[in-house]
């Protein structure tokens, strides 16, 4: 496991929009800070022109009666420098919130927008919508803690976009058989303690760990799942995030889009992470836990463990349930959802917080 590292905070300095030629001497890829934005929402031409130049990364802050917004801007996605009107009106709607951005004209990029609700959403995810409510634009990522944040890049303006929570997936019938040709035994809700690799007891209707000892891997039989890999969550906490790191986080959080993935029979949730990461080229770092015999993800894409605060690190979610032992230890079934998220909160910013009582992610 990797050793703890004594992180760095960056402090983020809040200053206006006229402040912003004020900016302190950049470093490459260094957070330079958060700007309040001007009341008509305009990004003058001069400092889009400067953010590009130095490579930073601003989150511009603004208000919408009683929803706060950030709109977060990397320079190194800055194709075409011009003024941007980060204007916009937010209300509710029946089945969401309507936002209507005032910006005419694309913004030449895709920064993220993260609007901040006073509720709490029961939803893992949210579509984004254009104003005739039936056409999709993009999906947004759903984080926060007691109350939820919307993040998403916008790739096409508009007025009245409706962002409508998706539904929460529902957990299927306990079985005792699964579907990839193995038997998969599930919990009967009865145990009381901790196994000896000191998971606690797992949720009635959850499927029950899987020993990497005693699985065989069938390579004669394949099985699809989808499979994902996102950060998104840091995108809410750049001040937290080490200077160092900055330039690992992508602009829309999304590592790994969510893709249709072949594993073979008896595989576990490491095997297809080591095995997707090691096939696109992306960065993973792992370990073996004896205590809890699994692989423990230290980092993926560079971005590890405490690198964004002191409760940040790997976790993953199957089916929309975030399970309390190891992935080395998750047997898959042909068509499950699996999602690797960073956390900045124990889990809590991602709906995972239950999962935390043993191990991070094994």
């Amino acid at each position: 496991m990797k050793k703890f590292i004594c992180l760095l905070l960056c402090l983020v300095t809040l200053f206006s929009v006229t402040g912003c030629d004020n900016f302190l001497a950049a470093n490459e890829n260094v957070l330079q800070g958060s700007v309040d934005l001007a009341e008509d929402g305009i990004v003058h031409e001069s400092t889009v022109q400067k953010i590009k130049d130095e490579n930073a990364v601003v989150v511009f802050c603004g208000n919408s009666g009683a929803y706060r917004y950030e709109w977060t801007v990397f320079g190194s996605d800055i194709t075409e420098v011009k003024a941007l009107d980060f204007g916009l009106d937010i209300d509710n709607a029946e089945n969401g919130i309507y936002i209507d951005l005032h910006a005419t004209e694309s913004f030449g990029f895709a920064p993220v927008l993260s609007v901040y609700l006073d509720t709490q959403w029961n939803c893992q995810t949210a579509t984004v919508y254009k104003s005739d409510e039936k056409t999709p634009l993009c999906s947004a990522s759903v984080t926060g803690e007691k109350t939820s944040i919307l993040n998403f890049a916008v790739t096409e303006v508009g007025p009245n976009m409706l962002v409508s929570p998706d539904e929460t997936p529902t957990t299927p019938a306990p079985t005792t058989s699964g579907s990839s040709g193995h038997d998969r035994v599930v919990s009967d809700g009865k145990q009381t303690e901790q196994d000896k690799y000191k998971t606690d007891p797992v949720p009635a209707g959850k499927p029950m760990p899987v020993e990497p000892e005693d699985t065989t891997v069938d390579k004669r039989t394949k099985y699809t799942c989808t499979f994902s890999i996102e950060c998104s969550t840091i995108l809410n906490n750049l001040d937290m995030l080490e200077p160092d790191k900055l330039d690992a986080v992508p602009s829309d959080g999304i590592i790994l889009p969510a893709q249709t993935v072949t594993f073979y029979e008896g595989e576990s949730v490491y095997d297809v992470l080591k095995r997707i990461c090691a096939e696109k080229g992306i960065h993973m770092e792992a370990s073996f836990t004896p205590m809890y015999n699994s692989a423990y993800v230290e980092g993926i894409h560079n971005l590890y463990e405490f690198d964004c605060g002191q409760a940040s690190g790997w976790m993953y979610r199957v089916d929309g349930w975030y399970p309390n032992y190891g992935c080395s230890r998750y047997q898959l079934k042909q068509g499950e959802t699996v999602e690797w998220r960073y956390t900045c909160a124990y889990g809590d910013d991602i709906g995972g917080g239950y999962a935390m009582g043993s191990d991070w992610n094994g």
